[in-house]
Formats: structure tokens, sequence, C-alpha cells
């Protein structure tokens, strides 16, 4: 109802409604708990490996038996030796989204305190997650961030901050400027993602230079498109502290448009609404897991653990949230461990190869082979703007191109020569469009897999 008064309103009333929703929403979120949680976890960054170790084992055991008082667990973990956390964890099953999102209160361990507010995820694939977050656990939610993502980079929440992201703040049909609302007290503007049009990115960056902020923060392809757009058309943007990305893959063309146009770098983070797990990027720009926030699995197709170097899906485990615990959730994604866990930085903290995509959203080829990344077949094209490729068929792919004027024949040419190197006996389609249409949560999804499990089982079993 709320978001129906807000869309209706006109844009001053909008505005207003921002910033005093803004006011609530940073004395939530940034009190005193937030800073208590910061501190905690900077004080724990350059622990050993044995002490997060140790530290991960106490936390999964009082966790586990936080978990018995729920419906869910009750069951899943009678008779299951706790003594021992990490050895009972393994013999859990693992969690499907699906529970999540059609039984999530049975997760629950008790009632909620007062406080406790339900977020819902996005429900690309299905009914929303609802999420339960009391206060504490909300303050964890920035807490981490600000201790291993933006403080790595010299930056923190007080910073001037544009924030690309989810929620819709105009109407779709709103046809002139501005395409950001601002909440003063968070020192932040959150800027329109569907409004990212030629027509209409001129006042974008006008914006932008106006207010100069020194955190830039949101969907990579997003900003992508403000970075790219500038770069081609000669605009200059403030140079910032960070670029902040979250939510989808940053390939390494796009990390170089972003640090170009902004002239800083690029600080990755990975994580989830769910918030069972965290990673970032350090200075020398590799992906390190906070152990302290939740454990991750990284399975084979069989649920064994992958090898370093291998890929296998994400499966992970939060240690805060006590109120709705998440034990071995299937978040969706798919990553390696590197093989090197050494870093220049001295954090002993795991280390993960960049983070390859949507588990669900991987493609097999006609010889067996899992691809998660199709880089290597738009190297080299500098007619596209953005593209998504789609598996209709084992031995069949589609490509939707959004180009930067037209097509050249040649640049076609050339892709379908890639995906056959890429891909091999497989037949290729392109497609030029206006726009490439995003998920319902804004995100831009650079790979979808129409095969069923049954395909893709079949086909992993190919000599």
């Amino acid at each position: 109802m709320l978001d129906r008064v807000y869309q209706r309103s006109p844009i001053w009333a909008q505005q207003a409604m921002v910033a005093l929703y803004g006011v609530w929403w940073y004395g939530r979120r940034f009190g005193p708990l937030f800073h208590e949680l910061v501190g905690d976890f900077e004080r724990r960054e350059r622990w050993s490996a044995e002490q997060f170790t140790r530290f991960q084992e106490q936390q999964l055991g009082e966790l586990l038996d936080v978990a018995a008082r729920s419906p869910y667990y009750a069951a899943r973990l009678a008779g299951v030796d706790r003594t021992r956390p990490f050895e009972a964890l393994a013999q859990l099953p693992l969690l499907e989204k699906q529970i999540l999102r059609s039984r999530a209160k049975e997760l629950l361990t008790g009632e909620p305190e007062r406080g406790t507010i339900v977020l819902r995820s996005s429900g690309t694939t299905g009914t929303p997650s609802e999420i339960y977050y009391t206060p504490r656990f909300h303050a964890l939610e920035l807490a981490i961030p600000e201790a291993r993502n933006l403080h790595w980079a010299g930056a923190t929440y007080r910073d001037t901050r544009a924030m690309f992201g989810v929620r819709k703040v105009c109407r779709w049909d709103q046809d002139a400027p501005p395409f950001w609302r601002n909440s003063p007290i968070e020192k932040l503007a959150y800027f329109s993602i569907y409004h990212l049009s030629d027509k209409y990115l001129p006042a974008y960056i006008e914006y932008l230079q106006k207010i100069a902020p020194a955190v830039i923060m949101g969907y990579p392809n997003s900003l992508a498109t403000v970075a790219r757009f500038a770069l081609r058309h000669g605009y200059s943007l403030p140079p910032a502290k960070g670029i902040f990305t979250t939510s989808e893959t940053v390939t390494p063309e796009l990390r170089e448009d972003l640090e170009r146009a902004w002239n800083c770098k690029v600080w990755d983070r990975y994580g989830a609404v769910e918030l069972c797990f965290f990673a970032s990027q350090c200075e020398f720009g590799r992906y390190h897991v906070s152990p302290d926030a939740g454990i991750i699995e990284i399975l084979d197709t069989d649920g064994t653990p992958a090898k370093p170097g291998e890929l296998g899906e994400v499966v992970t485990t939060g240690l805060h949230n006590r109120l709705q615990p998440l034990i071995r959730y299937r978040i969706g994604d798919a990553a390696r461990w590197a093989v090197d866990q050494t870093c220049q930085c001295g954090r002993a903290m795991p280390v993960l190869e960049a983070i390859e995509g949507r588990f669900e959203d991987m493609c097999i080829t006609p010889d067996g082979r899992e691809l998660l990344r199709f880089d290597t077949v738009f190297k080299g094209i500098a007619s596209i703007k953005e593209a998504q490729v789609i598996q209709e068929a084992l031995d069949r792919f589609r490509i939707l191109v959004v180009a930067d004027g037209r097509l050249d024949p040649r640049d076609a040419a050339r892709l379908r020569s890639n995906m056959r190197l890429h891909a091999g006996d497989v037949t290729c389609e392109i497609s030029e469009v206006s726009a490439i249409e995003r998920s319902r949560s804004g995100k831009f999804r650079a790979v979808i897999c129409k095969l069923t499990s049954a395909e893709k089982a079949a086909a992993r079993r190919t000599p």
C-alpha cells in the first residue's frame, strides 16, 4: 500500500517520503549495535586460520543447538551428535530455496523479538523468500561490508554515496529528471536503474558531477551503462574513493570500463539478502571469504567437496541468524576455491577465484562440458554494448545483442566463430534487440540455460 501511495505521489512528495524514511532507516542500521559489530569484525580481521576455525566451531555448535528448537530442524538434528559441530554439519541435508520460500516460519527457533522485520527477496524464480531480520541481524547486514569492503578502500558509510540498485524510485513513465531521490541523513542519492537510456544519461551524469559522490555502489551492469556512455561521449565523471559492486559477475572488460570512467578501483563484494556468507576483494583484487560471517562449502555435482580450482555449487551456513538458521543453504551460485590460498595482503581468510555465476544457468555442451562464462566469445568486438547468451537446446544457442548503432556483419560472423570455438559443434542465432530485459529484481542475467535437469544430467554422461 505504501509503495502504491509513493508511486502515485508527485516528485516533491516522493522526495519528502524518502528523506523521512531515511531517518528511520539510518537509526535502525547505524546505531550502537552497528558500531559494536564493525569493531568485532575489524578485531578479527588479522586472525590466523586456526583462530577462525575455532571461532567457526564454537559458533556452529551454538547454532546447531539453537536450530534444534525449530520445527524444521528438530527432526533433522534428532540423533545427530552435536558435540562435533563440523561432523554434524556434514550429516545434514542441503536446504533448498523452495523450503525457505514455502516454509519460512518452520525454520524459526522461537517467537521473533520486538523490532524484527521480514525482508523479502526478489522471488525471480517463484515465491519471494522471507528473511527475518532482528535489530542485531539488520545491523550486521551493513557492519560486515563496512568493515570488510568499504574500509578496505578507505571509505565509510559517512561518505557521500550514489546507489544504483533495485528500488523503483521513479514511476516507469517519468520522462524528465530527476531520476534519483535523496536521503540527506544518509548522504545517499538513490538512482533509478530503469531509466538508463541515452536520452536521459546526460542528466544522470550532470547530477553525479554536481554531488561528486565518494562512494559508487550498485549493480555492475547498471553502473557500466553510465560509465560506457560517459566514455563514448567524452563526459567526465568525478573521481571516487571506490566503486562497490554486488549481485552480478564483474567481467574484466566491465571492470576496466568502470575504473576508467570513475578513475578508481572496483571493490566487488559477494553476498546475499539471506546474509549467510560474505566475501570481498582486498587491495590486491582477491576474493576473501569472511569465515566469521558464515561457512562456505563448494560441492561437486555428486555432493562431495570440490577440489581447489574446480567449479562447484556454493552451499552456505550463516553463523549469526539464530532466529531463522540457514544451514547448508543452496544459494544458487557456482564458484571455485583458489589453488593458491596465500595473498599479498596477509589476511588468513580463504580465497575464492572470481565467482563464476548462477549454478542453475550453467550450460552444457554437446560433448558434456559445463560452461558458465562466455566472456571470450565477445572479446575484441567493440560494436556490442550488451549481450545475453541463451541456451535453447543442447546444440543450439541464441545471443541477444544490444549494438552501438548496428551490429557489423563481420562482428556477427566473428561471434558465431567464437561461439563454436567456445562451445563446440553448436548453432548460434544472433538477434539484435534495443534492450535486454532485467529480472524482477533489476539484475542483468548474462547467461540463461533452458535445458531441464534431466537434459543436463544426460549430457554430462556423454563420453
